[in-house]
């Protein structure tokens, strides 16, 4: 995000800096094609910017998952105990 901010702030500058009333064709060519250029650049920062996006989507859900699946498995972990736990105690009471 900071990127593209940095980009559209970067394209606002040029914009600014080269249009006056003096304008002439070449300079008005000129202008036209470094914005082009920049605009090219800002939208291929955005196209990477949504692709590291998705890798990090992708990798935070998988992190979710495994996370939520160590959780079940220690809660599954820590009944099974307790319930042992339980019949050993239980079994020497009554003893």
């Amino acid at each position: 995000m900071k990127k593209v901010m940095l980009a559209l702030a970067f394209l606002f500058t040029l914009n600014v800096m080269f249009v006056s009333c003096r304008d002439t064709n070449k300079e008005t060519e000129t202008t036209t094609e470094e914005t082009s250029e920049v605009q090219k650049e800002v939208e291929t920062s955005i196209e990477e910017a949504k692709k590291d996006a998705a890798e990090v989507e992708k990798e935070v859900e998988q992190a979710v998952k495994e996370a939520g699946e160590e959780v079940e498995k220690s809660l599954e972990k820590a009944v099974k105990e307790d319930d042992s736990n339980t019949e050993n105690e239980g079994g020497e009471q009554t003893s």
